[in-house]
């Protein structure tokens, strides 16, 4: 993320992270800094501005072309379980509550197990989520949180703090979307090459989340669109209107951020997403954002893909995997093929030589991406037993393939160990 959200100080208590047209107040309390709403990203922009909040009031689930109020909330739970945190209250309406865990439970709560090897269900949400039901009034102390009529107010020792229909709204995100997409030049050009574009190479916890636009002939393929796409493509000279095709690779919040904003344009625009996933992830993706769009089914073209089975869309074959990762449903490794070349894009997935030869699956040895010129490759430098792939196993892979590897979904470092993908950079093939 190449661009940190604006901080307004509305008063002495009440403070507003501002960010292409979303935002979210805090509000200092006795009990306390209190959040209200939630945004994409939103844990890297409380951390880059040095906030730790107590309390996080859920609104009514609301999106719009820059994104929604509850996507985020996943990252600030991974930041809790990663880096150590309290246990927050979550303040809301019981059905805008219940809305929200069970839209987290489908994705935070599942891990490998200690060896890496098995999806496990954890308890994790329930040791930082704390659910309190506010019917209409939640009370800590002498704090008062009144959620009614549309509104949101806090009172402190007697005190009002907060009146939320009293405060000027930020600029309409929609608004600066139309905004952003006007001064972005479309391009219809044929490309008679393989054409890579990465949006973003970072993840949850850094950076502009891991994304990229395949282009070949008049195909536009955006992977796992990031959050405030008009923004964050036009930033890269791709207007959001000519994306032809969507791929998401699975649920985690990382790799769907930016897909109810995705939902809204389609909205706006009549034109459905032509959507690429495989059947177990869509299911998932349907029970999520209905709730945010009923109209999803139509909002949705869906474009089914099968492991080991080639999809052809016109001039471009696309091919996927399962990966080794910790979802249920599914985590996709993706091939694409145009022109005589061929791209691959890793996906989320643990590549180890102990964790293949105990798994014993062909699709994850090196050999799968023996045939591409370029492979976009997950990293992690950190952490050798992290569910990401560490460096060390990356070189050894880099070692196995033919073609060209670069790391991805990390920080992007100046002297990194190995090549790492640019973001911003198009690579053609």
């Amino acid at each position: 993320m190449t661009r940190i959200g604006a901080l307004n100080r509305l008063n002495s208590r009440v403070t507003r992270i501002e960010h292409f047209g979303m935002h979210v107040d805090l509000v200092k309390t006795s009990r306390g800094v209190v959040r209200i709403g939630s945004m994409p990203d939103i844990s890297k922009l409380l951390n880059f501005h040095g906030f730790r909040e107590e309390i996080v009031i859920v609104p009514p689930w609301k999106g719009s072309m820059a994104g929604d109020n509850h996507t985020g909330e996943e990252f600030v739970l991974w930041n809790a379980q990663v880096k150590g945190s309290i246990k927050k209250a979550y303040v809301g309406a019981p059905e805008d509550l219940n809305l929200i865990y069970r839209h987290l439970d489908e994705t935070f709560s599942f891990f490998f197990d200690e060896n890496r090897i098995n999806i496990v269900k954890k308890r994790w949400l329930k040791k930082w989520f704390d659910r309190q039901p506010a019917s209409p009034v939640y009370e800590n102390g002498s704090l008062k949180i009144l959620i009614e009529n549309q509104n949101i107010t806090l009172t402190d020792q007697g005190r009002l703090l907060y009146n939320q229909n009293e405060l000027e709204d930020c600029c309409n995100p929609d608004t600066l979307v139309e905004a952003v997409l006007k001064k972005t030049d479309r391009d219809s050009h044929h490309r008679p090459a393989l054409e890579i574009k990465p949006i973003g190479t970072g993840n949850g916890f850094v950076g502009t989340v891991a994304s990229c636009v395949v282009r070949f002939k008049n195909q536009v393929i955006w992977i796992d669109p990031c959050g405030y796409p008009a923004h964050n493509l036009a930033r890269n000279q791709v207007h959001w209107d000519d994306i032809t095709h969507i791929i998401v690779t699975h649920n985690h919040e990382d790799h769907v951020q930016g897909f109810s904003a995705c939902l809204k344009r389609a909205q706006k625009t009549g034109r459905p997403i032509n959507l690429i996933t495989a059947p177990s992830i869509y299911e998932v993706l349907e029970n999520q954002f209905t709730p945010l769009c009923p109209d999803f089914s139509q909002l949705i073209r869906l474009i089914p893909i099968v492991p080991g089975k080639k999809l052809s869309l016109d001039s471009i074959d696309v091919e996927c995997r399962w990966n080794h990762h910790f979802l249920p449903y599914g985590t996709l490794g993706l091939k694409f093929t145009g022109g005589g070349k061929s791209f691959g894009f890793s996906g989320d997935t643990k590549f180890d030589d102990r964790i293949n030869d105990l798994v014993g699956r062909e699709e994850l040895l090196p050999q799968w991406f023996a045939a591409c010129d370029l492979v976009f490759h997950e990293v992690d430098f950190d952490n050798p037993n992290s569910v990401h792939t560490h460096w060390k196993s990356l070189e050894k892979l880099i070692e196995s393939v033919p073609g060209q590897v670069l790391g991805y979904h990390t920080p992007f470092l100046a002297n990194a160990p190995l090549p790492l993908v640019e973001q911003g950079k198009t690579y053609s093939l």
